[in-house]
């Protein structure tokens, strides 16, 4: 057999362009638009899932959370319970478990960048003078918040 459709001949023929075009580049990787819209189908799929509610049950808060408006004033401590900052705080709302602090005011306007525990000590009506010893669990940027569990509680007299 023989002509262009023949052996190695036609891997070699190339087409020719009208002079003054681009080549088109080809890629190999969806737009943005599908892989955004892959993801969610993905994560909506995920949601109906009963190992997604499962998942989202072993790491959501242990009880549920009431709403307060407390001021209080905290202390972060570090290792053998030296002070690294003090300020005050707003308690947003309290469970048996954790609480989440608003508007959190600090002297040196930062948290520190080693572990830290709060102390928290609450000012205001019935709550005045109980206090908490806690871990930093999330920050809340929106709010100048932080979500905290509890370890200790304490009374200050």
């Amino acid at each position: 057999m023989t002509g262009l459709g023949a052996g190695k001949g036609i891997r070699n023929v190339k087409k020719e362009r009208p002079s003054g075009t681009k080549k088109k580049k080809r890629s190999s990787r969806r737009s943005r638009a599908a892989r955004g819209e892959s993801r969610r189908l993905v994560f909506k799929a995920a949601t109906r899932s009963e190992e997604f509610f499962d998942h989202l049950r072993a790491h959501y808060r242990e009880a549920k959370r009431r709403d307060v408006d407390i001021k209080a004033e905290i202390r972060l401590v570090g290792d053998k319970d030296k002070e690294l900052d003090h300020g005050t705080a707003r308690v947003a709302n309290v469970s048996p478990s954790g609480a989440l602090l608003e508007d959190i005011r600090l002297s040196k306007e930062g948290f520190p960048t080693k572990p830290f525990r709060l102390a928290i000590t609450m000012k205001g009506g019935e709550y005045d003078g109980i206090g908490l010893t806690c871990r930093p669990v999330r920050l809340v940027p929106e709010k100048i918040g932080m979500g905290v569990a509890f370890e200790e509680i304490f009374v200050s007299v």
